[in-house]
């Protein structure tokens, strides 16, 4: 009698679910879903890729080793055994039956071997690959490709056929790679959820995007818009007008075909709700499905999601996800998650209509990263408008690394991208990209603009530098002013100096958020009553930060830092004119690079006294920025410096992600106990004896508001001070996990009620990161 045919499973029952899933119900759903995934992206040869990809990712799955030592599950009996528990790798069989059966023309690594043998860890770069598959047999897989071919006949179809190869060559293949990982990544895990978790899978599909979901949310903006103009008709301003042909002009270009878009409109011009305006819209008449908005700096992320929701959200809905953390928990086994509220499971995949995130998460992290949970969210940017507010502050030595990326997700990922500043940098074609050659204006006459709003003169005191105690003797004589200053030490020296006052206040960012959130609401209340204020404050306050001082200081920097000082001086234009005063301080020292080549060709532009008024001013200015600075790092292939193109192009995706960093610098996030001790106990507390994760991501969240970052030289030489927080080393040996690299400062330290951490560091840069 002939014995019956093997029964393989993919996964076993879980708490929610007690059946078990067959392996070939996971593999057709996996299929399905990548598919679907990849709908957006403009290759047809990609279909067959990504179906292929699908049938094949967990080939390995159905060694007898994997069914009874990681499922246990015996095949031959259709019956759940208790087997001993080992390590079986799965993820590398496909790939090698890839390798095997196909030819393609091509002397390199096909795609589809990278992204069936990554989906689970990382994306190696290709000698990592290429090592992994030469220990693989093929007669091994051979015969696991039988007992798939027996289950699903379609795969041996498919096989049969003749597989296109996919048309992109040196990075746009590489970020397609990324592309497909990531979708292969989310399908895996959304149909292992299905199964495992199925009340995850149903709060998904409860806040699951509406039919027409931009053309709901643009109603929503316009009836906001409506209400104040209806407001302004009855006591009228006439900044208002002017923001409202802005936005109308905006309006209008989103008729216009996907592609790049340039967004230039003088600070205080409504540019926020502007930029969203144009790509909601933009998206409901292009058949895109979300807007994507990413700001450089992480003090500004909050205030931009509030006034999205506030606009965008009804109660009960989820419609704008606000993603950043510097404290998120990187655990061995990824693809663990245990999230239980709509924001967190959104946060895996970046599932939402509106995504509010920093560039950093997009760049350096979705689209240059390597971890599958970073991955994940990629072909959730396929589709979508990518607003990136503060372009001006892209770094300029990634910049061909950035446009690079853009451009492939304009060319054949359907998305819009939108560069949105007050001082728009020179980036077009003329400067040797050529992918901004068509580059459109959504405020063509933008000049008029500036000049219109015009709410402040400047003075230049560039010949000699300002010592501090005299610069301070100046403020005390000004009612209410704002000081912006180049570094962290120099803005608490120069408080210092101020004397003690209830109107006296210091902005940097050893305060913590929560810190800082409290003095700016202070800040706030007494500019709007009236009230002595003073502030001295790092440039954390310059990018987006709401608050109107009649007269300004701002440290010698560059120059789109000056704008940006300028931007809080007579904000609403309703006190004549401001002043903004432009220094050089003593002990003038810029951070070298990027910073340090703005600094010196601003000098330059100031001592030809250019109109700053101007948006024209600028073009000249980034031209010679952007000749000055490698506008992409070396990297370091198989110890030898290599072009970041070359690189990338040749498939070393660890290299390439490890040399693109937007801080220069690796930074230590630090815990500070003294400022509302108790909240921050009952949060660490909440963390370590959290038994889910949905449970502790709230509190990791809410933490990140009460920890300050250090460059790790700082950290190093603060050593003595800084300490393990006991909490986090106990959660960490009870779930059998690497600490996270945290430290605290501890209470036995000094935390400055207005100063925050206080230590000397002569040689630091600001960053807002």
């Amino acid at each position: 009698m002939t014995p019956p045919p093997p029964v393989f499973m993919g996964h076993s029952p879980s708490r929610e679910n007690p059946r078990w899933q067959t392996l070939k119900d996971h593999v057709e759903g996996v299929t399905r879903r990548l598919e679907h995934h990849v709908r957006y992206i403009g290759v047809p040869e990609l279909t067959p890729h990504a179906r292929l990809t699908g049938y094949l990712h967990d080939l390995g799955k159905y060694r007898e080793r994997f069914q009874k030592h990681r499922l246990q599950w015996n095949p031959r009996t259709a019956q759940p055994e208790a087997f001993p528990e080992e390590a079986v790798p799965h993820s590398d069989a496909g790939a090698k039956v890839i390798e095997h059966l196909l030819t393609m023309d091509r002397e390199d690594r096909s795609e589809l071997p990278f992204v069936i043998a990554n989906h689970h860890g990382r994306l190696r770069d290709v000698d990592a690959l290429n090592k992994r598959l030469n220990d693989a047999e093929v007669e091994e897989v051979l015969k696991l490709l039988d007992l798939a071919l027996a289950e699903m006949p379609e795969l041996g179809d498919l096989l049969d056929s003749k597989l296109p190869d996919l048309p992109l060559e040196g990075t746009e293949r590489a970020f397609l790679i990324r592309l497909l990982l990531g979708a292969l990544v989310d399908a895996d895990r959304l149909d292992t959820e299905e199964h495992g978790s199925p009340g995850k899978a149903r709060l998904r599909d409860l806040h699951a995007a509406e039919q027409g979901e931009m053309k709901l949310l643009l109603g929503r903006l316009q009836a906001e818009q409506d209400r104040k103009t209806a407001e302004d008709a009855r006591d009228p301003k006439p900044i208002n007008a002017l923001r409202r042909e802005m936005y109308a002009s905006a309006l209008d270009q989103a008729e216009l075909p996907p592609g790049f878009f340039r967004l230039t409109m003088p600070t205080g011009g409504g540019k926020t709700l502007t930029s969203l305006a144009f790509a909601l819209r933009h998206a409901h008449l292009k058949g895109l499905r979300r807007v994507v908005y990413a700001v450089p700096f992480t003090t500004i992320i909050d205030q931009t999601a509030r006034v999205f929701r506030d606009v965008l959200e009804q109660e009960g809905e989820f419609k704008v996800l606000e993603h950043h953390s510097n404290l998120e928990v990187k655990e061995k086994q990824e693809g663990r998650e245990n999230q239980t509220t709509a924001t967190e499971l959104a946060t895996e995949n970046w599932d939402a209509s509106v995504i509010v995130t920093t560039t950093v998460r997009l760049f350096q992290e979705t689209l240059f990263g390597t971890r599958t949970a970073q991955l994940r969210r990629l072909h959730n940017l396929t589709g979508s408008v990518i607003v990136l507010d503060e372009a001006q502050s892209l770094p300029a030595h990634l910049l061909n690394p950035v446009l690079d990326a853009l451009s492939f997700l304009v060319k054949h990922a359907r998305c819009s991208v939108v560069l949105c500043t007050a001082t728009q940098p020179a980036l077009d074609e003329r400067l040797g990209f050529p992918a901004l050659k068509n580059i459109r204006d959504l405020v063509p006459n933008a000049a008029h603009y500036f000049d219109a709003l015009r709410r402040v003169e400047y003075e230049f005191r560039l010949t000699e530098p300002t010592p501090w105690p005299g610069l301070a003797a100046e403020l005390l004589t000004h009612r209410q002013v704002l000081c912006i200053v180049n570094t962290r030490q120099h803005a608490h020296d120069l408080f210092g100096l101020l004397g003690k006052d209830e109107g006296h206040f210091h902005l940097s960012t050893n305060m913590c958020p929560v810190h800082r959130k409290r003095e700016l609401a202070s800040i706030r209340e007494r500019l709007k009553a009236g009230l002595p204020c003073r502030v001295v404050s790092t440039q954390l306050i310059e990018a987006g930060i709401d608050v109107d001082f009649p007269r300004v200081y701002r440290a010698m920097g560059p120059l789109e830092a000056i704008v940006q000082a300028a931007g809080r001086c007579n904000r609403e234009g309703g006190l004549g004119t401001g002043h903004v005063v432009v220094f050089r301080p003593e002990d003038h020292r810029m951070p070298k690079g990027d910073y340090q080549v703005r600094e010196s060709l601003a000098g330059t532009v100031l001592r030809e006294n250019a109109n700053l008024h101007d948006p024209n001013v600028f073009a000249p200015y980034f031209r010679d920025v952007y000749a000055r600075v490698n506008l992409a790092p070396p990297v370091q292939v198989m110890g030898k410096d290599t072009s970041f193109e070359k690189a990338h192009a040749g498939l070393y995706f660890e290299q390439v992600a490890a040399a693109f960093q937007m801080i220069e610098g690796e930074m230590v996030p630090v815990v500070i106990r003294g400022y509302d001790p108790a909240r921050v106990d009952a949060l660490l507390a909440t963390i370590r004896d959290a038994h889910s994760k949905g449970e502790s991501r709230d509190a990791w969240r809410a933490l990140q508001g009460y920890t300050v970052n250090l460059y790790a030289h700082q950290a190093k030489t603060l050593a003595h001070l800084l300490t393990p927080v006991p909490e986090l080393e106990e959660r960490a040996r009870r779930l059998d996990v690497d600490p996270p690299d945290i430290r605290q400062w501890p209470l036995t330290a000094r935390y400055d009620d207005r100063l925050g951490i206080v230590a000397a560091f002569n040689d630091d840069p600001y960053t807002a990161f």
